[in-house]
C-alpha cells in the first residue's frame, strides 16, 4: 500500500509543471544570501567592539554611582560627628574653675581631652580638614561665615576672631568657619549707632 501511495505522489509531481520564474527567484535569493566573508567579519567585529564599549561605559557609570553614594553617606556621618565635636568643644570650654581646680580634675580633663582628640583623629582619618582661621587670615566668603562686624579704629587692617571652626572634605565645604570681623571702619562696615 505504501508503494502505491509513493507511485501516485510521483505521478502527480510529474504532471505538475514547475514555473520558470519560481526557479529563477530561488537562485537569486540563494545568491543574495551569500555575502562577502570579509564584510561579514567586519560587521561582527564592529558589533563586538560596540558591545565592549557599551559594557565599559556601563561599568564606569556603576562605579561612579557607587562612589557618589559612598561619599554622600560618609558626608552624612561626618556631619553628625561635627555636631558631637561641637558639643565636646563646648563642654571642655565651659568647665567651671572650681571643677578645674578640684583634686582629681586633672584625670577627668585628660580623659575628656583624649576623647576629643580621638574624635578629631577619626574625622581626619576620613579625609576631613578643619577650617580654623588665625587672626591675620584674610576673610574668604567660601570658607568663612561672618557672624558679626566690630569696628576697632586701633587696627590697621581687619582681623578675624574664630567663633566656631569649619570643616572641609576634599573641595567641598561641609560647614564654613564662623568668625567675627574686627577692624577699622570701611566702606562696607557700618559703624555702631548708624
Amino acid at each position: 500500500m505504501a508503494k502505491a501511495k509513493k507511485k501516485k505522489n510521483e505521478k502527480m509531481e510529474a504532471e505538475t509543471p514547475l514555473e520558470e520564474g519560481v526557479v529563477e527567484n530561488a537562485e537569486e535569493t540563494a545568491d543574495s544570501d551569500v555575502q562577502d566573508p570579509e564584510e561579514t567579519l567586519e560587521f561582527w567585529k564592529d558589533k563586538c567592539l560596540r558591545a565592549q564599549a557599551d559594557n565599559q561605559n556601563m561599568r564606569r557609570r556603576m562605579m561612579d554611582d557607587t562612589e557618589e553614594r559612598v561619599r554622600m553617606r560618609l558626608e552624612a556621618l561626618l556631619n553628625d560627628l561635627i555636631r558631637v565635636a561641637d558639643y565636646m568643644e563646648a563642654a571642655l570650654g565651659s568647665i567651671p574653675e572650681g571643677v578645674k581646680n578640684a583634686d582629681q580634675a586633672d584625670a577627668f580633663l585628660a580623659g575628656m581631652s583624649a576623647i576629643q582628640q580621638a574624635l578629631e583623629a577619626v574625622m581626619l582619618g576620613h579625609g576631613m580638614l578643619f577650617l580654623a582661621p588665625s587672626a591675620d587670615t584674610e576673610f574668604n566668603p567660601e570658607e568663612h561665615e561672618a557672624v558679626d562686624n566690630v569696628v576697632d579704629e586701633s587696627l590697621e587692617k581687619p582681623q578675624l576672631e574664630l567663633l566656631s571652626r569649619g570643616y572641609r572634605m576634599g573641595k567641598r565645604i561641609l560647614r564654613p568657619a564662623k568668625v567675627k570681623i574686627v577692624g577699622p571702619a570701611g566702606p562696607d562696615v557700618p559703624e555702631k549707632g548708624e
